[in-house]
């Protein structure tokens, strides 16, 4: 029992310098198709989590922020699409309608949101 007990306390004391706790693959995810989209100069995509990330400055009416992939801090673009995501997933319709709302014309809202659902659908499609 002591040696399942120091097991514990050795691996416990690593792990936590390894985890970062706010790691979300989504935004992850999000980030490296923004950065590469960026640096690329692409203007159109078939991909649906591209196309998404290329309409979504029309459809705010501004640029959105998103840090480098890696970095620990949120912008406030990257917390709005992850609490969409996040009201999507626990089919929070009100708290999904306003953060949309909140940001962009009902129209804008309306088609950001099949590209939204369309990205997260193949997200998650692929694991």
């Amino acid at each position: 029992m002591a040696t399942r007990q120091a097991a514990h306390a050795y691996w416990s004391r690593l792990w936590v310098q390894h985890m970062d706790v706010s790691y979300d693959p989504l935004l992850e995810t999000l980030r490296i198709v923004s950065a590469h989209l960026g640096h690329d100069g692409v203007t159109q995509s078939e991909e649906p989590v591209a196309d998404m990330l290329l309409q979504l400055p029309r459809l705010l009416a501004r640029d959105p922020a998103f840090n480098p992939p890696g970095q620990s801090t949120r912008s406030f673009d990257e917390s709005w699409i992850l609490a969409l995501s996040g009201a999507l997933r626990l089919a929070d319709a009100d708290n999904y309608r306003f953060l949309l709302l909140s940001r962009m014309t009902p129209q804008s809202a309306s088609e950001f949101h099949f590209l939204l659902r369309h990205a997260l659908t193949i997200l998650d499609e692929a694991g």
